[in-house]
């Protein structure tokens, strides 16, 4: 466990999965803070020190941009943001990835696993989504709803150039799956986090939310302190 005075919190955005993952090896060896938005809190808690309800709004993104600016003046040195479905095996993979590096950092690094472009709006500048369905079954079993609602701004290249203008970052990740360092995050004041969080905060299953799972390496660009992987 850690003993270098690092403070990681690991925090979950869960709708209906079980959680049982959080016993297993590695995910014991971390404490996590769950932000619930479904309807139901039967979940595993042994390793779950804080539970905190929200409003079924904006998938993992507006519960990771709930979570900054809620507590933007006292961020843990690294923050692990996961969805709830890591169960599912490429995500489970991918958490397992990073957590094991931050255990052989001695607990002293967070690691942003992704994908390196020239420029994250010029790959994704194209894309855009007009139905989108969740692919856990749990959560499926409690919402099947497809439709998205279309973001004002599309397609991405559109939406990116209103938030970042011509920034070119060139990290990308999906799925919520990664870690990021606190000097990372406070790089920018809490305002660019309150905006963005506009985009996601009206309808549980926004298209907005697909632009920002692609962007989070241009919400905290430069990615200065987190230490980048390509998948």
């Amino acid at each position: 466990m850690n003993e270098n005075n690092i403070n990681i919190e690991v925090v979950v955005a869960r709708y209906n999965e079980d959680l049982s993952w959080t016993l297993e090896e590695p995910f014991n060896k971390f404490k996590y803070t769950v932000y619930n938005k479904g309807p139901n809190d039967n979940f595993e808690k042994t390793n779950v020190i804080k539970t905190i309800p929200l409003v079924n709004v904006g998938k993992n993104d507006h519960t990771y941009l709930h979570h900054i600016i809620e507590n933007y003046n006292n961020l843990s040195d690294i923050t692990i943001f996961f969805p709830g479905s890591i169960n599912i095996d490429y995500k489970k993979e991918k958490a397992k990835r990073i957590l094991y590096k931050i255990i052989e950092s001695n607990y002293q690094n967070a690691y942003f696993f992704g994908d390196k472009h020239k420029s994250v709006k010029v790959n994704f500048k194209n894309f855009k989504l007009d139905n989108w369905q969740t692919t856990d079954k749990k959560n499926l079993n409690l919402n099947g709803e497809t439709q998205l609602k279309l973001c004002r701004l599309r397609p991405y290249k559109v939406w990116y150039t209103y938030f970042f203008g011509n920034i070119v970052a060139k990290w990308s990740t999906l799925w919520g799956v990664f870690s990021i360092d606190k000097r990372d995050i406070i790089q920018h004041p809490i305002q660019r986090y309150q905006l963005l969080i506009l985009t996601v905060n009206d309808h549980s299953n926004p298209e907005a939310g697909h632009y920002i799972e692609r962007s989070w390496g241009a919400i905290f660009y430069p990615l200065i302190h987190t230490l980048k992987q390509q998948e």
